[in-house]
């Protein structure tokens, strides 16, 4: 009994040192915020040599005498030379699937050399275990890999005889699946009628392995065994901790994707119980009947999410011209001679399906990478603003590999906010030109003339479809380098202070919250990230973020503070009493 007793004591007193120990690092509610350059993103007063926040608002912006006059007993808080921002904005991610993805077998390009390197791996994650008893591969990237052929049915059924395997290539929109998946999945063999669109077929009429685009996928992996859903939520805890240790104060998450059967509701209860940033959410169309608008919270859901085509990289964009006709189309990714893809959706169906929503007030988020579909996304937002006038939307197009000066001038005038995937130009610059010749590649993602013509012009990163970095996002805009340190594009490239602006206050408008956020000005929430230096052209290797603030206070990232301490201390003490 004696030793229960001072295991009991140690336990509690271990409780109480946890408590302490795991509580976030504070400052005062009323603060002078001084001693560094100061970047308001604000066009009337760029710069600022101080400002002062009360309550997790900013209060004054200037001088350090202004800021002492609107706080005189305020506590100081010194910038060392570090440079302050608005919080930087993710207006386009998916944390589940990014979380998810985190922890299956690496094939990526940003990890592997070849394709003896990606087999090696692969024949290796045939050995292991993982999250689930499927082997699941992410990043296969032939665009990226310029000697990684397609994956036969064969070759996958070699590696994993028995085990069901799936490889999805890095922008989600293909994916390789061996002969145990196939059936796991109820796809035929044998020829016949295929349900599913994309599912491929060789000359035999037996699948190939390859699933092409998202009912295909989805037809697979709807049969892969989930994960635990704790196990599920830890991972989506740490995602978020990671973007906030990436600078990013606010994220928008397009579409609630993720193996979990309840994501949305996954989504609110780790907004709301962390405090690493906030979540502005666009649901799925099937998610809506369940998840009415939410404005207010940690998580706002504001809209619905649409794909117009398909992943340039997989040969899915709904281009005005065929994709070039080269080694890598043929070869690597199995495009036939002149190859257009189609959409993904008819016009008039999308437009059947926004029409009701843009009415009740829902903001449309549509995936649309070739003129094609930029243009059937276009002339919805047109239809529909003329028969309901509701320009505060924003109706957002996503990705924008290739829409035209026209297309922008016109989104412009609708209203419609147009975000950029620029970091194609970085991962996949040196193969445009074999994907769309140089005449397109010199306007691939035109960030430029979406600036120019004064359309809300934002950038994002599409995780998991790349790293979470928003520097290197930065520089990528600015630049306009490849991998390989080759120019793609240069009159494309824009100003640091624009790329800044894309990522912050066009983005907070994007998602419909530039009142609140996206520039350092009285009135808005005290959402900063600190860098180490102030950013320049020329000058943008070795930037990095030494961290985030929220509403006035730092953002503590520490893995930790992935967990509850309520649960870990309840946890402890259920086992004192039993």
């Amino acid at each position: 009994m004696k030793k229960r007793h001072l295991l009991a004591l140690a336990l509690a007193g271990i409780a109480v040192a946890y408590v302490f120990w795991a509580r976030p690092p504070r400052v005062d509610a009323d603060l002078i915020i001084s001693g560094g350059p100061i970047l308001t993103l604000n066009a009337d007063q760029p710069e600022a040599a101080a400002l002062a926040i009360s309550g997790g608002r900013i209060v004054a912006v200037g001088t350090l005498e202004e800021a002492r006059r609107a706080l005189p007993d305020a506590a100081r808080f010194d910038l060392e030379g570090r440079a302050l921002l608005p919080g930087l904005i993710e207006p386009h991610t998916h944390p589940i699937a990014a979380a998810l993805l985190g922890a299956v077998t690496d094939v990526s390009a940003f990890t592997h050399l070849s394709r003896a390197e990606v087999i090696a791996t692969l024949e290796a994650a045939a050995q292991g275990g993982g999250l689930t008893p499927w082997i699941v591969a992410y990043g296969w990237d032939p665009v990226a890999l310029p000697d990684l052929n397609a994956l036969t049915l064969e070759e996958l059924d070699q590696i994993s005889p028995e085990k069901p395997m799936i490889v999805l290539t890095q922008m989600m929109h293909e994916a390789y699946a061996n002969s145990a998946a196939l059936r796991a999945a109820g796809i035929p063999f044998e020829g016949g009628p295929e349900r599913r669109h994309g599912v491929l077929r060789g000359e035999d009429g037996r699948p190939t392995g390859t699933l092409r685009e998202l009912e295909a996928i989805n037809a697979v992996m709807a049969v892969l065994p989930p994960p635990s859903d704790a196990a599920v939520e830890l991972l989506v805890r740490r995602q978020y901790a990671t973007y906030a240790r990436a600078g990013y104060t606010q994220i928008g998450i397009t579409g609630a994707v993720g193996r979990h059967p309840d994501p949305v509701g996954l989504l609110q209860r780790v907004a709301e119980e962390t405090d690493f940033l906030r979540t502005t959410l666009y649901l799925l169309p099937e998610q809506m009947e369940k998840n009415p608008l939410e404005t207010t919270g940690d998580l706002r859901i504001v809209g619905v999410k649409f794909w117009m085509d398909g992943s340039p990289f997989a040969g899915g964009a709904a281009t005005h011209d065929p994709y070039a006709d080269s080694d890598l189309t043929h070869d690597r990714l199995g495009l036939p001679h002149s190859h257009m893809a189609g959409l993904s959706i008819t016009p008039d169906g999308f437009l059947d399906e926004i029409r009701p929503l843009h009415a009740a007030g829902y903001q449309i988020a549509v995936h649309a990478q070739g003129e094609r579909a930029v243009e059937a996304a276009l002339q919805a937002f047109e239809v529909v603003q003329r028969e309901v006038s509701r320009p505060e939307l924003h109706h957002r197009l996503e990705h924008n590999a290739l829409i035209t000066p026209d297309q922008i001038t016109r989104a412009t005038a609708a209203g419609v906010s147009l975000g950029f995937f620029v970091d194609h130009v970085r991962f996949y610059g040196d193969a445009l030109p074999k994907l769309f010749g140089p005449e397109r590649t010199t306007r691939y993602m035109p960030m430029r003339w979406a600036a120019e013509a004064g359309a809300v012009t934002a950038v994002h990163g599409d995780h998991p479809a790349s790293p979470v970095d928003p520097l290197r996002t930065l520089r990528t805009a600015v630049e306009r380098r490849s991998t390989s340190g080759a120019v793609v594009g240069a009159e494309q490239a824009l100003s640091v202070e624009r790329a800044l602006q894309a990522l912050t206050l066009d983005a907070a408008a994007q998602l419909g919250l530039a009142e609140e956020v996206g520039s350092l000005e009285v009135g808005k929430r005290a959402d900063f990230t600190l860098l180490n230096r102030v950013p320049a052209r020329g000058d943008l290797e070795g930037l990095r973020v030494e961290g985030t603030w929220r509403e006035g206070q730092p953002v503590d990232t520490r893995a930790i503070r992935w967990l509850s301490p309520t649960l870990v201390v309840s946890t402890l003490m259920a086992y004192i009493g039993g």
